[in-house]
């Protein structure tokens, strides 16, 4: 689109070299917006920075350095010049500040598991708890111009509505525990650490492959990674969270520690009380840990030993 001024001219290559040190393969609409509102003087109107806001944007999209990304809501995510080669985890975390790889993903990028999916599990804030941080991130960002910058009709840091990259699906998981992420030197990428891989293995095995691939993860790799899986359980697991685990620690992988000990205390009988909370209850139960065992090969096992007097 030709340039009406060379003001709109002078803008449109200041914003472009601000985006060419931008490390992340990817902008929301709301970082371009601010990209743009400091580069505005203090005068423009409310107005003025809106149209040409619309201006930067179609003139970028034009020559290709922005491309948008698909989403399930009005356009608001672009693509930079020269990301091709991103991953969508790497472009998810460019355009959610909150969210992190989890699950599945997670368990493929700390090496695991050996299943690749075609699907992103990525875990970001309740609604409410993410606009809330959205409101305090703004205000870092914008500081003394919050208000001219809101007035302007310029866009709001929003949550990003993308189903998918490419042929890679995009799946959200709300959780109202937040924070159990580290972030990947050199890159964009957040990723749940090893701990919280590990405890949501055990509440959402669905996510992470199934739960007899989590048993199998369990057994192969527990002992090499006890203490942290120990250690964020104890510290942010809830009651059945320590029943299942300590049960699989214990029980299935055949280790122990004094802090899985204390853990002992929150089992009680109960219909709920099942190692998988996706399966139905079955009658083989743990007696120390007052679970149902209601996997397959577990139960057969289990009432294998108790036929042979083996508790």
């Amino acid at each position: 689109m030709p340039m009406t001024s060379t003001v709109h001219q002078d803008l449109v290559s200041s914003v472009a070299d601000a985006l060419a040190l931008i490390k992340e393969p990817a902008v929301s609409s709301y970082e371009l917006g601010k990209l743009v509102f400091s580069h505005l003087p203090r005068s423009s109107r409310p107005a003025q920075s809106r149209a040409m806001y619309e201006q930067v944007l179609t003139a970028l999209k034009g020559v290709r350095l922005l491309t948008p990304i698909p989403t399930s809501a009005q356009e608001t995510a672009y693509l930079l010049f020269g990301s091709t080669r991103a991953t969508p985890d790497e472009i998810m975390c460019s355009l959610d500040p909150f969210a992190y790889v989890s699950h599945l993903s997670a368990m493929e990028y700390h090496g695991l598991t050996d299943r690749f999916s075609k699907i992103v599990y990525m875990t970001t804030p309740p609604v409410t708890a993410w606009r809330r941080q959205a409101q305090a991130r703004m205000a870092r960002d914008l500081d003394d111009r919050l208000e001219d910058y809101k007035s302007s009709g310029l866009p709001r840091l929003t949550r990003p509505h993308i189903n998918n990259i490419g042929h890679t699906n995009i799946e959200f998981h709300e959780r109202s525990q937040f924070g159990a992420f580290r972030n990947v030197a050199e890159s964009p990428l957040r990723v749940a650490t090893l701990g919280r891989v590990f405890l949501d293995m055990l509440r959402e095995p669905k996510l992470c492959g199934g739960i007899q691939h989590v048993l199998d993860v369990y057994r192969k790799e527990a002992k090499r990674y006890l203490k942290l899986i120990v250690d964020e359980t104890d510290r942010h697991g809830q009651p059945i969270d320590k029943v299942r685990a300590g049960f699989v620690i214990t029980e299935v992988c055949r280790l122990d520690s004094p802090v899985i000990d204390e853990w002992q205390k929150f089992a009680q009988r109960g219909g709920s009380r099942k190692l998988d909370a996706e399966n139905e209850y079955a009658p083989v139960y743990s007696e120390r840990w007052q679970l149902s065992i209601n996997v397959p090969s577990l139960a057969l096992a289990a009432s294998y030993d108790h036929s042979n007097g083996n508790a």
